[in-house]
């Protein structure tokens, strides 16, 4: 039960918090800010991670197969988003103060720890059927 209540905690914040950013994102077009295709893409992973993340309380490793997906899907937002970010800091052109660091560190890696989350969550499952195939092969 913790493994699933960690997941779902793990899922739904980060489709509400990478939700918000894209959302916010995409109503600069309203202002004349031109989106491309893959904002778009990258916002409807969050809604997809929020279900994902409820639905692990019901089945883990589909939960966990749609959670992948969305984390997936909000990479075409995310990467886009954080390499721009760097390029920026690196060219001068874009000074962060120490609360703008902490975010950026949370997008980086609250995400990346979700997907491994959602890793490990997949991979005994699948590993633990290969073993009761094997011991039911063995015992035939």
């Amino acid at each position: 039960m913790k493994v699933k209540l960690l997941t779902t905690i793990l899922l739904i914040f980060c489709g509400v918090g990478i939700g918000w950013l894209a959302f916010e994102n995409l109503m600069w077009a309203i202002w004349g800010k031109q989106n491309r295709w893959f904002e778009y893409v990258g916002f409807w992973g969050c809604p997809i991670l929020v279900v994902s993340g409820l639905l692990v309380l019901k089945n883990l490793k589909i939960g966990s197969f749609l959670g992948c997906i969305g984390l997936i899907l909000t990479t075409f937002y995310l990467g886009p988003a954080i390499v721009n970010t760097f390029q920026q800091m690196v060219v001068g052109n874009l000074v962060l103060t120490a609360l703008q660091i902490a975010e950026l560190a949370l997008i980086v890696v609250l995400p990346i720890f979700t997907l491994l989350r959602l890793v490990w969550n997949l991979k005994p499952i699948s590993s633990g059927s290969r073993a009761e195939q094997a011991a039911g092969a063995d015992s035939q």
